[in-house]
C-alpha cells in the first residue's frame, strides 16, 4: 500500500477510533453520521464532504456501523487500496494535517494571548486592592490625627500623645507618598491594557482629560502661592 493509500486509511481509523470513544453500546440514535461529521468538522472541515460520501459511495452510512461491524477494518483496507483515482491523495491528506496543524497553532495562540490578557487584568485589580488597602490605613491615622489635634487644640494632649501626633503626620505623608506611587502604577497597567485591548479610543479620550487635570492642579498652586505671597519665579516653575 502506497504512502498515500496508508494516509487515508489511518484517517479511517481514526474516525472508528474517535467513534468508539463516544458510542458504548448500537442504538438507532446513532444510525447516521452526526459523530463521524461531529470529528470531521473539527479536524478536516473543508474535506469533511469528501470523507462522507467516500463512506457512503463504499457502502458505509452510519456511525454504528464503523463502530460495531467486526469487518469494517478490512472495508476501510479496501477503500484505501481502490482510492489511487480519486485524485492525489498524498497531497489532499498532506494538506488536511498543515490545515489541522494550523488550526492547532492557531488555538493555542489564542489560548496564549487569552493567559496573558487574564494576566494583566489580574495585575490591575491586585493595584486596586493595594490603593484601597491603602486609602483604608489612611482614613484610620486621619481619624487619630483628628482625635489628638482636638486634644492639642483645648491644649489637653499630654506628652505622649502629642509624640503620637508627631509620628501620625510622619505616617501620613508615607502613606500619601504611597497612594501615590500606586495611582501611577495603577495608571500605566491601565493605559497599557486600553491600549492592547480594544480600549484605545477611550484612551485616547483619558489622557486628554489627563491634560486638564494637569492644568486643574497647576492653577490650584498658583492661587496657593499667590495667596501666601510666594514669588512669581516659584509660580513660573511649577507651570513648566
Amino acid at each position: 500500500m502506497g504512502a498515500d493509500k496508508k494516509n487515508l486509511f489511518l484517517t479511517l481509523l481514526k474516525i472508528k477510533s474517535y467513534l468508539a470513544s463516544m458510542i458504548d453500546e448500537p442504538s438507532e440514535r446513532f444510525n447516521n453520521f452526526n459523530y463521524t461529521r461531529e470529528y470531521l468538522e473539527k479536524r478536516y472541515p473543508d474535506k469533511c464532504k469528501y470523507f462522507l460520501d467516500l463512506l457512503e459511495e463504499n457502502g458505509i452510512f452510519s456511525d454504528s456501523e464503523i463502530t460495531f461491524n467486526d469487518k469494517i477494518i478490512a472495508k476501510f483496507r479496501t477503500i484505501a487500496h481502490n482510492s489511487g483515482d480519486r485524485g492525489n491523495l498524498l497531497t489532499l491528506l498532506d494538506k488536511l494535517e498543515i490545515e489541522t496543524r494550523g488550526t492547532i497553532i492557531k488555538d493555542e495562540t489564542r489560548l496564549s494571548e487569552i493567559s496573558e490578557r487574564e494576566k494583566k487584568l489580574s495585575e490591575i485589580l491586585d493595584s486596586i486592592f493595594q490603593l484601597a488597602t491603602n486609602w483604608a490605613v489612611l482614613k484610620e491615622i486621619e481619624d487619630k490625627v483628628d482625635d489628638y489635634s482636638i486634644l492639642n487644640d483645648e491644649e489637653v494632649i499630654r506628652p505622649d500623645e502629642e509624640k503620637n501626633l508627631y509620628t501620625l503626620d510622619d505616617n501620613t505623608f508615607r502613606v500619601f507618598s504611597t497612594i501615590s506611587d500606586l495611582t501611577k502604577e495603577y495608571m500605566e497597567k491601565l493605559t497599557d491594557y486600553y491600549f492592547n485591548y480594544g480600549g484605545n479610543i477611550a484612551l485616547k479620550d483619558f489622557v486628554l482629560s489627563l491634560d486638564e487635570i494637569k492644568k486643574d492642579v497647576i492653577k490650584k498652586y498658583f492661587e496657593l502661592f499667590k495667596e501666601h505671597g510666594l514669588d512669581q519665579d516659584s509660580i513660573e516653575k511649577l507651570s513648566k
